[in-house]
């Protein structure tokens, strides 16, 4: 295989193999329905302000926002944010007061990287990717950085990536990152003048002022090529990737394991026994979307290379042409798990 059929690797996807080999399958090969919750739904809505909100003709907003602390205080802002948060039907108070919190918090810490010096250059949203192929190291990697700003007289490079989640890393989250490291590796490929990279994690939930910044200590050269040969063996793995090799790293069979593991292990899997199984507070309880059988529609081409997927057959209507066709699919849940109802009971 050559270089051009390299298949993309990304830190999610690296990070997915390794949590759980089936949930790779089921993502990336089967390309299962998987719906957005509220926590990704807001978070998409905080990215989508500060990429417009880093474009230097919109600094009044930013101003009046950081200035009133209230990300509405913007109308343009809050139009958007309101319209994006409608249409998926996160509008409710709730998740509106998190994202105007969130929101603000990004904004509010050296959002345009000059708190100790002026960056040469202010990047939003730069999307990567680079293919590799020399001497033995062979790979394809592909991400997407927040913000990164250039410091060309100190030759320094700072990543940035917001995050909404609800835990700051911690354990081997901190120690291994495949961000961090995918990251300075593709900085240092399309910037190989800045020779000083390091990566700062902002957890919006949290005052990055404080704990909520989670900046990773610089990574040398040596560590970044070490990377890449990890990255060539990842490589060949993912591109003779099949059901067989799905089963051979499955989550449930590693157990429950400690806490310095971060989210891994059988936790992934979910305690719930069935589909839409209830907590004692009458909330759904959580479990992997790929636990459960189900019945899915997928839009394929005249190859059947599955192209999207939803679980309603009309939302992928407007897509379907006469190259592209739309086939129900039947899913019979994870192989970690032995389901005896119906589908259609669960």
């Amino acid at each position: 295989m050559t270089n051009s059929d390299n298949k993309p690797l990304s830190a999610s996807r690296i990070k997915t193999l390794q949590m759980c080999s089936w949930q790779y399958w089921c993502k990336y090969h089967l390309k299962l329905p998987d719906k957005s919750n509220e926590g990704s739904l807001r978070g998409t809505i905080c990215h989508a302000v500060f990429e417009n909100l880093g474009n230097p003709k919109h600094r009044k907003h930013y101003t009046r926002i950081v200035k009133t602390q209230n990300a509405y205080a913007s109308l343009p802002v809050k139009r958007m944010i309101e319209s994006y948060a409608k249409k998926h039907g996160i509008d409710d108070f709730e998740n509106m007061d998190l994202i105007n919190q969130m929101t603000v918090e990004g904004l509010n810490f050296d959002f345009f990287g000059d708190k100790d010096s002026k960056p040469t250059e202010s990047i939003s949203e730069k999307d990567f990717d680079i293919s590799v192929l020399e001497g033995s190291k062979n790979y394809r990697i592909l991400g997407f950085i927040d913000k990164l700003f250039l410091f060309k007289r100190k030759k320094q490079a700072v990543i940035r990536d917001f995050k909404t989640s609800k835990q700051i890393f911690s354990g081997k989250d901190y120690t291994d990152n495949m961000q961090n490291l995918m990251y300075c590796l593709a900085v240092k490929h399309l910037y190989p003048d800045f020779l000083k990279r390091q990566m700062e994690f902002l957890f919006l939930k949290f005052d990055c002022n404080n704990e909520g910044n989670c900046t990773m200590n610089p990574l040398d050269d040596d560590e970044l090529e070490g990377f890449e040969y990890f990255l060539t063996e990842v490589q060949q793995i993912i591109n003779n990737f099949n059901e067989v090799l799905a089963s051979k790293n499955l989550a449930y069979n590693k157990g429950y394991l400690g806490k310095d593991d971060g989210f891994a292990g059988r936790v992934v899997c979910g305690r719930a026994d069935y589909a839409g199984q209830l907590k004692k507070d009458g909330t759904p309880m959580w479990h992997c979307p790929f636990k459960f059988p189900r019945e899915f529609y997928t839009l394929v081409d005249t190859s059947g290379v599955r192209i999207a997927s939803a679980d309603l057959k009309e939302d992928l209507k407007s897509k379907e042409t006469k190259d592209l066709k739309i086939e129900k699919v039947k899913y019979d849940g994870c192989p970690a798990f032995s389901f005896d109802k119906p589908m259609e009971l669960l």
